[in-house]
């Protein structure tokens, strides 16, 4: 292992993440998802390991400045963009609090107007610039042209293959990477520190299923969950929800929806530190999503040995080869896989052991802390 003093330990890394500061600050009022909390906890690690971390976050609480977990906040990027106005105004704070800091090397994970706009400003100012994939669609030129302008697609893409190195979190994104911006990528899966075997919660003793996620219709589903839970009454369950900044309306039509049927409990949004109680009182762990990138929740669920159940996901084959859950592939399938695992208390203790395994084995935060650094190293050599 390096010494403390290496040079490469002086290396400034800048993470450009509006509401990481969700997961830093405490009583934080910022909503955020699993993005933010993967870099909470990795770049936190990576302050413990003697790099010099810093991070441009939306306003949080009025001061300019502040260091939580060795990270230094820097205040500088909206969370919400509306408006020529306030583009320009975002474009200028980002501009401005990348001057200030002179960071050798700028992060930012997904989010492709604000990656097209951290590159541009990296190349005004010398500085080394990556790229962190969050989800499929990031990479997938199909969602990209349905999703942004014509003329914006171009800047994109010139950030994806001019950035000085891009992180993919699976197979299918290193994939589609080189398919459709022939870049090869540094490949880095989600991880997680792992509970004390003392802390998992008895099979006989867990009394629902879970669904933990944001209320967005569209990528999440979450009306497929309450539609499950009409379908097998005699199962509780749970929903952590998550509103939208901006469409809390959303929200407030799935809780109304939610509250019709009698074994489902919704529980809205619920604080990250106290979130990891329901995964470990859950019989079972329910996905609905229509894509992801590499959900944490089944990270999150695998820590207490809980087996996940995903309608459509799966993370580079594991659910279909049954190791840590199962991939249903329709409604019916998903219906049939989630009455089964509930009363089958052997089977599904069986796959929550497997995926707390395989998660100890391949997504550990100390071994993918380790690649981070690799990839930094490659970096180090060309600022």
């Amino acid at each position: 292992m390096e010494a403390e003093n290496s040079p490469k330990r002086n290396l400034e890394i800048c993470v450009v993440s509006p509401k990481v500061t969700a997961y830093l600050i405490k009583n934080s009022t910022a909503s955020a998802g699993g993005a933010q909390r993967q870099q909470s906890m990795v770049y936190s690690e990576m302050s413990d390991r003697g790099y010099d971390i810093s991070a441009i976050v939306d306003n949080y609480n009025g001061k300019d400045t502040n260091v939580v977990d060795g990270i230094k906040l820097v205040e500088g990027v909206s969370g919400s963009i509306s408006g020529i106005p306030s583009i320009i105004k975002s474009l200028y704070g980002l501009f401005s609090a990348m001057v200030n800091l002179s960071s050798d090397v700028y992060v930012v994970r997904g989010a492709p107007r604000l990656a097209a706009a951290t590159f541009l400003i990296c190349k005004t100012l010398r500085a080394r610039f990556v790229f962190r994939v969050a989800n499929d669609s990031d990479v997938d030129f199909s969602y990209l042209k349905n999703r942004y302008p014509a003329f914006f697609l171009p800047f994109y893409s010139l950030a994806v293959s001019g950035a000085d190195a891009v992180i993919t979190q699976t197979e299918c994104q290193s994939f589609l990477l080189m398919e459709n911006f022939g870049v090869e990528a540094f490949q880095i899966p989600n991880g997680y520190d792992l509970p004390d075997a003392g802390e998992l919660h008895p099979p006989e003793d867990r009394g629902h299923v879970l669904w933990v996620g944001s209320s967005d219709p569209k990528k999440k589903n979450p009306n497929l969950f309450i539609e499950l839970a009409k379908r097998l009454p005699d199962i509780n369950f749970t929903m952590i929800s998550q509103p939208i900044e901006g469409k809390e309306n959303v929200h407030d039509k799935l809780r109304q929806k939610a509250y019709m049927v009698e074994n489902l409990e919704f529980k809205g949004e619920v604080d990250p530190d106290k979130v990891h109680g329901y995964y470990r009182t859950a019989k079972l762990l329910v996905n609905t999503s229509e894509y992801e990138g590499f959900p944490n929740t089944f990270l999150e669920a695998w820590r207490y040995e809980t087996p996940v159940v995903s309608l459509y996901f799966d993370l580079d084959g594991l659910l279909e080869n049954e190791i840590g859950g199962m991939r249903a592939g329709s409604m019916e399938n998903l219906t049939s896989i989630v009455e089964k695992l509930a009363l089958n208390e052997f089977c599904r203790t069986n796959l929550g052991k497997e995926g707390r395994s395989y998660m100890k084995e391949n997504y550990s935060l100390p071994e993918v802390v380790d690649l981070y650094e690799e990839v930094f190293d490659n970096v180090y050599l060309l600022v």
